[in-house]
């Protein structure tokens, strides 16, 4: 299942596309892992290698900024445990609000991920809050582990009716928005809408009071897939889209087999927002999370 992140080759480009060299990148590192130990409260998983030069990545590797990352992640990860309960218990698939992060990268370095309901399951009641439970796993596996610098959202609305809309919390919403904004910096590149042309107005409206006005700026509403293939080339979508890759049914079974892999390490992760919540845990003062990072 590694092909469905980043290649090692494709690294290198991205550096370079940054113009770092591996040079710089150890040099930064090994910078961060003595600010690390100036900060008792950060655990020793902090330090690991592969995990710091992705906040090097998210960064833009600009150190202060990865320092500010850095400490968001580990002190805000459990600020909302509500959204982090079943993680490791998910299978994208089975759920009725589909997330699937697709394997390539397109020729701007973004990852794409497809956003939509299950159709086999359009008719069962909608779980909003699991739905963003599903998304923040996909988003901290993402997070985590694949080297892209950015990422492109397809949100499908097919199957999307009021009813649905009616369910969203919009302090949910808002709590969802500051756990992308202070954990999961990840950078968001383009909003696609499409099926959604009877719910639009209410969509933008709703997108318009939580997302900041440069985000917003990013959502294009497509009124077909010709218009979306303007924005995201065919090869790099699924073939019930327009595109060359294998149907999103298919590829989501695939990114099943993604979480399944990583179950430890989101197994890890609601245990620690679980821990955080009932005893009040402050990382570096009651002994070490064993590999928090990576598996």
């Amino acid at each position: 299942m590694e092909g469905f992140f980043v290649s090692e080759k494709e690294k290198s480009i991205i550096n370079a596309l940054h113009n770092i060299s591996e040079e710089a990148i150890e040099s930064k590192i090994k910078s961060l892992k003595k600010w690390i130990e100036q900060c008792p409260h950060l655990p020793l998983e902090s330090k690991d290698e592969e995990f710091l030069k992705i906040m090097l990545l998210r960064g833009k590797f600009q150190e202060e900024t990865v320092t500010k990352m850095i400490q968001n992640y580990f002190t805000h990860l459990c600020k909302y445990p509500e959204f982090f309960v079943g993680l490791k218990n998910i299978k994208p698939s089975d759920e009725v609000g589909w997330t699937v992060i697709l394997p390539n990268l397109t020729p701007s370095w973004e990852k794409i991920g497809i956003l939509k309901l299950n159709p086999a399951k359009v008719e069962k009641v909608l779980d909003v809050h699991r739905c963003f439970t599903v998304g923040i796993a996909a988003a901290l596996i993402m997070y985590n582990y694949d080297y892209a610098p950015k990422i492109r959202l397809i949100l499908d609305f097919e199957g999307f009716t009021m009813n649905h809309i009616l369910q969203v919390n919009i302090n949910d919403l808002f709590k969802l928005i500051s756990i992308y904004e202070n954990i999961l910096k990840i950078r968001i590149s383009g909003i696609e809408l499409i099926n959604a042309p009877h719910l639009l107005g209410v969509i933008l409206n709703l997108a318009k009071v939580v997302l900041k006005p440069k985000l917003f700026s990013r959502i294009t509403v497509h009124g077909d897939l010709c218009s979306l293939h303007k924005n995201i080339p065919r090869k790099n979508l699924p073939n019930d889209y327009g595109g060359e890759l294998q149907n999103s049914e298919e590829l989501l079974n695939l990114w099943d087999q993604v979480f399944l892999k990583k179950k430890c390490f989101l197994e890890k992760i609601e245990q620690l927002c679980q821990r955080h919540s009932q005893d009040q845990w402050i990382f570096g003062t009651q002994g070490s999370f064993k590999s928090l990072v990576v598996d």
